[in-house]
């Protein structure tokens, strides 16, 4: 078996960039739903699921391996052209709908180590807190799929050079804030230790918090200068109600996610959704945002099951409750789980 590749600790010293300021408190929800939202459509198909084995950080054996329930379905309402892809600890990924391959196995590639640091934490030690990550192609789904220890998942595309025996180049960081619901400003607000890299072995970037939540992007032509990451940009934020699977109307008490949305000057200025939970998705920044278009627009509600490793039927499976919303800036569809895990499908071009 292929040894795990680990970023090393190296003499990278290379900080935060912290963001502060102030801005205007963060948007909430519209309460009116699209029209096209209130048609009937069937819940969402269950399309196969896997268990996925994930080694914790710095581990090689495969003993010590834990077994992480995957499930994915295909969205039926026509406004949500979606795949879901879930994993027992209720987080999410979506890629566009489209053909789903017969051969619906997962194949291991390769893993990482990714060390992360905490809000707050300059320099790289021996005391930063190390994620395992294993990268499967999910041949059903025709992706790649990054599965963390903490059972964060993340698709990305299949690139025509893949290979398997590179290990993962240290980007650049950030240490942004995301508001509470309740916050108008940033001064108290909950900052996030993010580290980006860019995975050798597919050219795309992979950025991960500091609670081990992944995602995945495309990488810029050129790598930024170390000594000169620009902070993260503050575009706007949203505050968004989510339901539990067995709660079906909005109320006053319907649990709210705030959620901050950055654009990156390190990687092509793409947008990045930042939870209050540490989740976190990227989207292409459209090159303008849409005229006086704020907040968003509910466009639909799913309940998803998922299994925990091991466990064939789902007699027993937690479900999860998942809103999706259009973002009226941007076009872009935002999914977001009830645990806070959020995950973004890009306007169709």
């Amino acid at each position: 078996m292929r040894k795990r590749i680990a970023v090393g600790l190296c003499a990278l010293t290379a900080g935060f960039v912290s963001l502060f300021g102030t801005m205007a408190p963060a948007v909430a929800q519209k309460e009116k739903a699209d029209k096209t939202a209130d048609k009937a459509a069937g819940p969402p198909k269950f399309l196969y699921g896997h268990d996925l084995r994930v080694r914790p950080g710095g581990e090689t054996d495969w003993v010590k391996a834990n077994k992480i329930g995957y499930e994915v379905f295909e969205v039926q309402d026509e406004a949500v052209p979606a795949i879901v892809a879930i994993s027992e600890a209720g987080a999410i990924s979506v890629i566009r709908k489209g053909p789903i391959d017969e051969k619906k196995t997962c194949d291991w590639l390769t893993a990482h180590d990714m060390s992360v640091r905490k809000a707050g934490e300059a320099n790289f030690s021996s005391k930063t807190k190390k994620f395992g990550v294993e990268l499967f192609r999910d041949n059903g789904a025709k992706h790649l799929l990054y599965v963390c220890e903490t059972a964060s998942i993340a698709f990305a595309p299949i690139p025509a050079a893949l290979v398997k025996d590179k290990g993962p180049k240290w980007h650049h960081a950030l240490e942004p804030k995301v508001r509470a619901p309740d916050q108008t400003g940033f001064d108290s607000a909950k900052r996030v230790g993010l580290e980006v890299f860019k995975d050798e072995n597919t050219g795309g970037l992979v950025y991960i918090t500091d609670i081990g939540a992944i995602a995945a992007a495309a990488a810029p032509a050129a790598h930024p200068d170390p000594n000169k990451i620009a902070p993260p940009k503050t575009e706007y934020g949203l505050v968004l109600k989510v339901r539990g699977a067995r709660e079906p109307d909005f109320t006053e008490k319907t649990k709210r996610v705030g959620v901050e949305v950055f654009s990156d000057a390190n990687a092509d200025n793409q947008l990045l959704y930042l939870t209050e939970a540490g989740y976190v998705a990227v989207a292409p920044k459209p090159a303008s945002f849409k005229a006086d278009a704020k907040g968003v627009t509910w466009k639909g509600a799913m309940a998803l099951a998922a299994r925990k490793g091991g466990v064939k039927g789902f007699d027993g499976a937690t479900k999860y409750g998942i809103e999706v919303f259009e973002d009226n800036r941007t076009g872009h569809l935002i999914f977001i789980s009830e645990t806070g895990s959020i995950a973004v499908l890009p306007v169709a071009k």
